[in-house]
């Protein structure tokens, strides 16, 4: 069985073996762990990255820049529909393709409001929030606490700095970490017990 599981290393298990971190998760599927379950959260790592380039398609700049040229884009439509040309389609000639250009909400403040709505999304979203990091890493920690009854933080500590390439992720700050978010880790529990005691897969909470 050993010899199967070699040939077959997932790529999860390929980085945790080139990290040298192979035995931290053969301890804690020792202590209790689905192995599988396990790997399958530890793949999932990919929800940690939460660079704009990931979640925009484009860096901070050209996402601000991008904002600035739709609110650009709404004052050239308002003032093409407040020109004469406009006002004689919509209004004088009643033609079907403009008369609802005026009508709230118009074009423009469409524009508006959605870049509005983007403008608000660094404050909340990004790198610097990390939401979906933290709840990925509250997944993982609740898996180990809930099947072991510890949180095992040296091994965690381990498997969280392989799969994410953070070789500054310490038993310490890891332990910080949980103890810095225990109210998230234990929501998370929860939401893990309820779906399996629904006999539900392993999927990340929202």
């Amino acid at each position: 069985m050993a010899m199967i599981r070699k040939k077959f290393l997932s790529a999860v298990e390929r980085i945790l073996r080139d990290h040298a971190a192979d035995p931290d998760l053969q301890t804690l599927v020792d202590a209790g762990c689905n192995r599988d379950e396990l790997v399958f959260a530890l793949d999932l790592a990919f929800l940690a990255d939460e660079s704009w380039k990931e979640i925009v398609g484009m860096d901070l700049r050209a996402f601000k820049t991008a904002i600035a040229r739709i609110r650009d884009c709404a004052g050239v439509i308002d003032r093409l529909n407040r020109s004469e040309l406009i006002c004689r389609m919509s209004i004088e000639q009643s033609d079907p393709r403009f008369v609802g250009l005026h009508e709230p909400p118009t074009i423009p403040e469409r524009l508006r409001a959605y870049a509005e709505l983007l403008d608000t999304l660094p404050r909340v979203y990004g790198p610097k929030r990390r939401i979906r990091g933290h709840a990925w890493k509250a997944w993982v920690t609740a898996i180990v606490m809930a099947e072991t009854g510890k949180p095992h933080d040296r091994e965690v500590s381990s498997l969280t700095a392989a799969v994410l390439g953070d070789t500054g992720y310490s038993k310490e700050a890891h332990q910080a970490w949980r103890l810095k978010h225990s109210s998230l880790i234990e929501r998370v529990t929860k939401k893990l017990l309820e779906h399996r005691g629904k006999n539900r897969p392993w999927l990340i909470p929202h």
